[in-house]
């Protein structure tokens, strides 16, 4: 099965596959598999967030990294840093494609607070 990089960073990748088209993204330990369109819906949210202001609006929470990311799953979130997310955002960025043309719909990605 044969794939295209769209992008990369040092710890991630996004890629297209030929067989079922969708785009795939894999950061350290996270795979995510969407559509044309849920991938320029997440990015889209990813490039929303304010890395540093999460930060600290959950500054006293226990977790280590403080950006705290739903996935639609109520047992399962999420944890970045700022620089992570950062890195994150520059995965998501690409020249190539513009991503901007699809709106978002009700992708439910809410941000919690701890």
């Amino acid at each position: 099965m044969s794939s295209t990089i769209i992008n990369r960073t040092q710890n991630g990748q996004v890629f297209r596959c030929s067989k079922c088209k969708a785009i795939h993204i894999e950061y350290k330990n996270l795979n995510f598999n969407f559509t044309d369109r849920q991938f320029s819906e997440f990015a889209e949210y990813i490039n929303s967030l304010d890395g540093e202001k999460w930060e600290e609006i959950n500054q006293n929470s226990q977790f280590k990294r403080k950006i705290i990311i739903p996935t639609g799953n109520q047992i399962f979130r999420v944890l970045l840093s700022n620089e992570e997310l950062n890195e994150l955002k520059k995965l998501f960025f690409i020249k190539e494609k513009p991503f901007e043309k699809y709106k978002l719909i009700n992708f439910n990605f809410k941000t919690v607070l701890n």
